[in-house]
């Protein structure tokens, strides 16, 4: 295995039929993907990061014949885990291999890593039973994002594994089956994060529904005012219309007399209410 930085294998271009192709690619890798040729294989691995940032953990070009594997990348990243993991990698002895390892380390770890954004659901949803956390969309729309992102990961990965089974030329015999455990396994993967884009799903439609029950308890309760008042605000228009002859007016008891029967209105309606469950 060879790891070429972009000026390296600028100059070593020539060694490289369409090499137009990972040039072109290798100025903004969004995703995973191969392409067969008659003698070699083309592609780019974009590897997301295990957490909420957007930006790629590794992303970077491979070009690949059946005697060398060669990995174009412009940040130094891969060379750094390239060492790290150099034991591992000098056991490999085809290029299909060395690359099939590299995108094995790639996932080694994700269904920890999946499990740990399902308790974080589970949690969110505890919360939910409790009241409404202020920031409880904002953080359900930063899971949805990351297990879309997932989602055509592993789909991607997935679809560079049958690629490889497809093509036997490139593929050493006795990798054929680890090449197809990896398919199931980046298949079991995305199983998983389908499963918890369906849970994000639900933990929206709880939040919403928490939100319109809050709604209708507010219209509720505005309701019931309004319509406690309501004959209070008849008998305010009543005698607001100041007519010469009415006896209430002059009446010594009548500011008492309407006060009362106000309040003997309002203790009416609550006692109704609370009758009827309203309140």
């Amino acid at each position: 295995m060879t790891i070429l930085d972009i000026e390296e294998f600028k100059n070593r271009k020539e060694e490289f039929p369409r090499f137009e192709e990972l040039l072109h690619g290798l100025g903004s890798i969004r995703y995973c993907k191969a392409e067969v040729y008659e003698h070699f294989l083309v592609g780019t691995l974009r590897i997301p990061q295990k957490n909420e940032q957007r930006r790629p953990l590794f992303s970077f070009a491979f070009y690949m014949t059946k005697q060398e594997l060669f990995l174009i990348e412009d940040t130094g990243d891969i060379r750094r885990f390239a060492k790290k993991m150099e034991k591992r990698i000098q056991s490999t002895t085809t290029p299909d291999q060395s690359l099939l390892l590299i995108m094995e380390l790639m996932i080694e770890n994700d269904i920890l890593y999946l499990s740990h954004l399902e308790k974080e659901m589970e949690d969110m949803e505890e919360e939910l039973s409790h009241g409404i956390p202020h920031d409880f969309f904002q953080r359900l729309t930063g899971y949805r994002r990351k297990l879309s992102e997932l989602n055509a990961y592993y789909e991607q990965l997935g679809g560079i594994g049958d690629l490889m089974q497809a093509h036997h030329s490139l593929v050493a015999e006795q990798n054929e089956e680890q090449w197809e455990r990896f398919d199931h396994r980046t298949e079991r993967l995305q199983n998983h994060v389908r499963f918890l884009r369906e849970n994000v799903i639900q933990l929206r439609e709880l939040y919403q529904s928490k939100q319109d029950a809050q709604q209708n308890k507010i219209m509720c309760i505005l309701t019931v005012v309004t319509t406690l008042f309501l004959p209070l605000t008849l008998l305010t228009g009543w005698y607001g219309m100041n007519f010469a002859y009415m006896p209430e007016l002059h009446w010594k008891y009548g500011y008492l007399a309407v006060f009362l029967l106000a309040v003997l209105i309002v203790t009416m309606e609550i006692v109704y209410y609370k009758k009827k469950k309203i309140l």
